[in-house]
């Protein structure tokens, strides 16, 4: 399966020198080059190598291992494995062709300024271990790179680059692709820039032409347990190059739950791993689960793992490995979830001490459980995915739910499930999924939530629709915020008006045991939703009922609303409703009913709410929702804090499955708990071009600021800020002084009441942070 270093020469662009091993080991170093002397910030060094031995397995670091150590400006040490690395060419077809000059590569992305030299390289194999000092070494200038992204140190719900810009994650899935070759990632990420996207998600897998690096050896490119593939690993060198030019940041999925389940998306039977492959492939594992317990499954995936991180972790284009997609659907989360916990511990903490460049790490769920792997330390994004229609107040509630884990939250998919099936839906989802509005509502709620949104359908609905213009005008509403520095919390309801009061159970996995089921409002939502099941089950599944017990007030009359997805479709389907204690609804339902509303009246004042499934099996259930006779046909979400806000007005029925109201007249937004004092008002187009459509200015008094909107229909979103109030004469004196005496300026900075700013930057960047629009200089 591999082609033979003995013998065989690389000959790289640049010979630098042919070096003997120290001691007495026998494996040399036959040939060395690098990709060049001078490298920009952040950029991609290449170290290029041949050695005197050939190996069975060249991936499997128990039988040959390199590391490589440079020692960076500061004199500090950076220590990095190579890899094993082949040319390709890609005909017109998209077929990978003539491998060639198989080699070992190191790749490293310099973030210091100055001299870096590769000090030492190490080869552990069946020789012993030799040492080699190489005596290269490379210069790193100043570049318009931004670095790896990572976890905001000041904000942990937030990431920015390692130049310090922030990172707002923009974008969708492109799971994969059912043509060859790397032309159509390319297209698409081209395509996603345009429109200001900077972020995709990409499923390592076998479908198609296949994008992961192992997997059996009836299929083209592939060799079976362990050995990883280098046409494939050429194209995704392709794939990750393209992001880089693009600007768009890779999530990239090691693994997925088809992989290693026999009941949900199986892929089993053709898994490398399945032991009916032993003669052919070199599987061994008797059941799907034994994956994440069998210990030599384990060696082989960490160094799967050693090599994707080699050989892409220099890459400011990955964001984070994620180390399974949906991994609640595996017989492994079924069967044994402590196992699948220490998986992710183990596997976490694996790449963790191996990443020299520290990308974030993360997985993804789709169900209940998942608290011990969010509470993992070296797990460092929380990723939720949803499929429902309740997506705004959903969000919303994920996000609250999740914020005592102190990190990034994104939805890493969303969808209602109908994108690829548009034409026989009924009005009005058929014309709301054309006009991309459950798409719409789940990128400008997320944001609105500290977190992301990112739809699935890309291949069948975004693409297939054009739909890539949806992600501009948030992409103009987000340039340049830094929202990090402002201490956002969520905002208090910005819309006049009663409102409603939700309860989005989070809990989809159908097996969750609700862990609370009683709940009070606060303010106005109910915390814990998380702890709570949208499965309402009935008698035939007692360890699961749930029942749960809403306790409020209603300022008036008005309705609980039951949104029901569906019922189990084998029987009769029932409920009743207490109030007080007191029974004041019951119906039953046909089997298999679907996407309905249930509605039962309620009176003003102090209300305890309990719905009781009193049928045999489920209710799917995506919200509780109490609302008043007379409710605001507008609501709002957004987050503020001393001196910012960011809001998100839109009409309650522009969702999917409802009936917008029109157009709203002279509506104000009116924003609650800034510091008193004068700001500036932006309100933004959030579809087509975007930006702003409307300035003013207002003032908070006694913590509260209200401004009139212009007409709007279906959404809207606004951005509060300080009014910049500036002497531009006293800001020139101030200069003037500056760089005529030095920062010994504190008796005459008293006099323009500047005295806190004693030194140029902090100036600079108290007015670039307060004033970004009318920075003078």
């Amino acid at each position: 399966m591999f082609v033979s270093l003995k013998n065989q020469l690389y000959i790289p662009i640049l010979i630098v020198s042919l070096f003997a091993v120290t001691a007495t080991a026998q494996t040399e170093i036959t040939s060395i080059s690098q990709n060049a002397g001078v490298i920009g910030r952040y950029e991609k060094f290449e170290l290029t190598m041949t050695v005197s031995e050939s190996y069975s397995n060249p991936f499997d670091t128990d039988i040959v291992d390199i590391m490589v150590t440079f020692t960076k400006p500061d004199g500090n040490d950076a220590e990095v494995p190579a890899f094993f690395y082949e040319e390709y060419d890609e005909d017109a077809n998209g077929f990978f062709v003539n491998g060639r000059d198989p080699c070992w590569k190191v790749r490293f992305a310099p973030s210091q300024l100055g001299a870096y030299e590769v000090n030492q390289i190490t080869i552990i194999d069946h020789n012993g271990t030799s040492i080699v000092d190489p005596e290269i070494t490379f210069t790193c200038i100043e570049s318009d790179k931004k670095g790896i992204i990572k976890v905001d140190s000041r904000n942990h719900y937030y990431m920015r680059y390692e130049n310090n810009e922030p990172y707002i994650p923009i974008g969708h899935n492109v799971g994969w692709w059912d043509a060859d070759g790397t032309d159509i990632w390319e297209d698409t990420f081209v395509e996603m820039s345009s429109v200001g996207e900077n972020w995709v998600r990409i499923w390592m897998t076998h479908f198609y032409q296949g994008t992961l690096l192992e997997w059996r050896t009836n299929k083209q490119y592939y060799g079976g347990v362990g050995v990883l593939s280098m046409p494939i690993a050429w194209k995704l060198d392709r794939m990750i190059e393209s992001c880089e030019q693009n600007g768009i940041s890779m999530q990239l999925t090691l693994q997925h739950h088809g992989q290693f389940s026999d009941n949900t998306n199986p892929n089993w039977d053709d898994n490398p791993y399945n032991i009916i492959h032993a003669a052919t492939d070199g599987g061994f594992l008797e059941n799907p689960e034994d994956f994440f317990t069998d210990a030599e499954a384990r060696r082989i995936t960490k160094y799967k793992y050693r090599y994707i991180v080699a050989r892409w972790g220099y890459s400011g284009a990955i964001l984070a490995w994620e180390l399974f997609n949906e991994v609640q659907f595996t017989d492994g989360w079924k069967n044994n979830q402590a196992s699948v916990i220490d998986w992710h511990n183990e596997m976490a903490s694996f790449i963790r001490n191996i990443d020299p460049f520290n990308h974030p790490i993360t997985s993804s769920s789709h169900g209940s459980g998942f608290e011990n792997i969010w509470n993992l330390p070296d797990i460092n994004l929380i990723q939720v995915h949803y499929y429902g229609t309740d997506t705004i107040k959903t969000f919303e509630q994920i996000a609250l739910s999740l914020a005592s884990f102190n990190k990034p939250v994104i939805m890493g998919e969303f969808g209602t499930g109908t994108e690829c099936d548009i034409n026989s839906l009924p009005e009005p989802q058929k014309t709301q999924m054309l006009e991309a509005l459950e798409l719409h509502n789940g990128i400008w709620s997320s944001f609105h939530a500290k977190s992301s949104g990112h739809l699935w359908w890309w291949d069948c609905y975004i693409e297939a629709l054009d739909l890539y213009d949806e992600f501009t005008a948030l992409a103009v509403y987000a340039e340049n915020e830094d929202l990090a520095d402002y201490n956002l919390a969520r905002a208090q309801r910005a819309v006049s008006g009663a409102e409603a009061y939700f309860a989005n159970p989070v809990l989809y996995d159908f097996w969750a045991v609700s862990t609370q089921t009683v709940f009070y409002l606060q303010n106005d939502y109910f915390p814990g939703m998380e702890n709570l099941s949208r499965w309402l089950h009935g008698s035939t599944k007692s360890d699961y009922r749930s029942d749960p017990n809403f306790n409020l007030e209603m300022p008036e009359d008005g309705s609980l609303k039951i949104h029901v997805e569906d019922t189990a479709d084998w029987c009769s389907n029932s409920l009743k409703v207490l109030v007080n204690g007191s029974q004041v609804f019951s119906s039953s339902y046909p089997a298999g009913s679907s996407n309905f509303i249930i509605t039962v009246p309620l009176s003003a004042g102090q209300q305890s709410v309990q719905i009781v499934n009193t049928g045999r099996d489920w209710f799917n259930i995506s919200s509780y929702e109490f609302a008043p006779n007379n409710l605001s046909n507008l609501n709002s979400t957004g987050l503020s804090g001393n001196d910012r806000a960011y809001i998100w007005i839109y009409d309650t029925g522009s969702q999917y499955g409802q009936t917008a109201h029109g157009v709203f007249h002279n509506e104000p937004v009116i924003v609650k708990g800034l510091d008193d004092g004068p700001y500036a008002v932006d309100v933004f187009a959030t579809r087509g071009a975007g930006g702003v459509i409307d300035s003013g200015e207002a003032d908070s008094v006694s913590g509260l600021l209200t401004y009139t909107l212009p007409d709007f229909s279906k959404d809207i979103a606004v951005k509060v800020r300080p009014l910049c109030i500036v002497d531009f004469d006293d800001l020139a004196i101030f200069c003037s002084q500056w760089l005529q005496n030095g920062p010994d300026l504190e008796a005459n900075l008293d006099g323009i009441g500047m005295v806190d700013f004693l030194d140029y930057s902090t100036l600079a960047n108290h007015w670039l942070q307060r004033c970004p629009e009318n920075w003078p200089l």
